[in-house]
C-alpha cells in the first residue's frame, strides 16, 4: 500500500492494525489464563493502545498482576468504543482527565530516550487554541481531503499541553499511545502552524504502522545525522520518518497554497518553502549515506515519484 500520499485506503489500514491489537490482546489473554473475552465489535483509542503495550511490558517482565491489571483497563476499553471514536481536541487537565489514563501517558513517555517532557494546561487556557485547530481541520478539509480524512480515521484525541521544566514536547505522538497528537498550546501558534503539525503527526501514525513489522532502515543505530526538526543527530531510522513527514507536508501546503487565497496566504506559502528546503536536507541523507530495506526503498521511490509530479522542476 503506497502511503507517501493521503490517497489511499485509510479505514482499511487502521482495520488492519486493529486486528493486530485485537489478535495480541487474546493472545496475552491466553498466556495470562485471565477470564476476559475481547467483544466483537473491537475499535482502538489511544488509551486502548496504551493499555495493550503497559500490558505487554508487564507480561515481558513476568508481572503476571500488573499485565492482567492492564488487559483488564483495555477489556474495559473496548466496551466503551462501539464505534470509531469521534475526534476531541481539549487540554491535558489534569483536573478532568482520568488517572488512570494520565498515568499510563507519563509512563511510557518516562519510556522514551529522547528526555521530552510534557506540561499541563487548564481547560479554561485552550479555547482560542481549539478554535485555532478545529478551523485547521477545515481547511484541510476543503483543500487536501484526503490528509483531513486520513486524520479523522486515525486520531481520536489531540491534547493540548504547556511548558515544563527542562525540553518539552512541541508536537508529538507515540507508536504505543496511537491515535493520540500532543500539541503545544501558545497565544503565537497560528491556524498554518496547527495544519503543519497535525499533518506531522498523522504522517508519523501512518509510517508507524509499516515500522512496526519492518526496520525500513539497516544502518547502524549508534550512526548519527544532522535531522530537520531537531538540534541533536538523529539515528537513520529518525531520518527516514523526517523524509516521509516532510514529503507529507510539502504536498499537503502546496496544495493548499495553490488554491487558498486568505490571511493565511503568506505563511503558508512560507512554511511551504521552509518544509521544501529541510526536504532537500534531509534527501541529500538519505540518498547518500541510508541503507533501506525492501519496503524502505519502496516508499523512498513512492516518496520521489509523488514529489516530482507535484514540483517536477525543483525536485528532478
Amino acid at each position: 500500500m503506497n502511503i507517501a500520499t493521503t490517497c489511499y485506503p485509510h479505514k482499511q489500514f487502521r482495520s488492519d492494525f486493529e486486528l493486530q491489537i485485537r489478535n495480541s490482546l487474546e493472545y496475552l489473554i491466553e498466556i495470562t489464563e485471565s477470564d476476559f473475552k475481547v467483544p466483537d465489535g473491537f475499535f482502538i483509542k489511544w488509551d486502548l493502545c496504551a493499555s495493550h503495550y503497559l500490558a505487554i511490558d508487564a507480561a515481558e517482565k513476568d508481572n503476571r498482576e500488573l499485565c492482567i491489571n492492564y488487559i483488564r483497563n483495555a477489556i474495559e476499553k473496548c466496551q466503551d468504543y462501539t464505534e470509531k471514536p469521534e475526534l476531541s481536541i481539549k487540554a491535558l487537565d489534569y483536573f478532568i482527565e482520568s488517572v488512570f489514563d494520565m498515568n499510563m501517558l507519563f509512563k511510557i513517555l518516562e519510556q522514551d530516550d529522547k528526555g521530552v517532557r510534557v506540561g499541563y494546561r487548564f481547560a479554561h487556557e485552550v479555547k482560542d487554541d481549539i478554535e485555532k485547530i478545529q478551523e485547521a481541520l477545515e481547511l484541510l478539509k476543503t483543500y487536501d481531503e484526503n490528509t483531513y480524512l486520513e486524520c479523522v480515521c486515525f486520531i481520536d484525541t489531540i491534547y493540548l499541553t504547556g511548558k515544563t521544566e527542562g525540553n518539552y514536547i512541541r508536537s508529538g505522538c507515540n507508536f504505543n499511545m496511537w491515535g493520540m497528537i500532543l500539541l503545544y498550546s501558545a497565544d503565537e501558534n497560528s491556524v498554518p502552524y496547527y495544519i503543519e503539525h497535525i499533518v506531522h503527526e498523522c504522517a508519523h501514525h501512518a509510517l508507524n504502522i509499516i515500522n512496526a513489522q519492518d526496520y525500513l532502515v539497516l544502518n547502524d543505530p549508534e550512526e548519527r545525522y544532522q535531522a530537520p526538526f531537531r538540534e541533536d543527530g538523529r539515528p537513520m531510522i529518525g531520518i527516514f520518518h523526517a523524509y516521509f513527514v516532510l514529503n507529507r507536508i510539502c504536498q499537503t501546503l502546496y496544495k493548499i497554497s495553490n488554491i487558498y487565497s486568505g490571511i493565511y496566504e503568506e505563511e503558508i506559502r512560507s512554511r511551504f518553502n521552509t518544509a521544501l528546503k529541510k526536504f532537500f536536507d534531509t534527501k541529500e541523507i538519505i540518498d547518500n549515506h541510508a541503507e533501506l530495506t525492501e519496503i524502505g526503498h519502496a516508499i523512498a521511490d513512492s516518496i520521489s515519484e509523488e514529489m516530482n509530479r507535484i514540483i517536477p522542476s525543483e525536485v528532478k
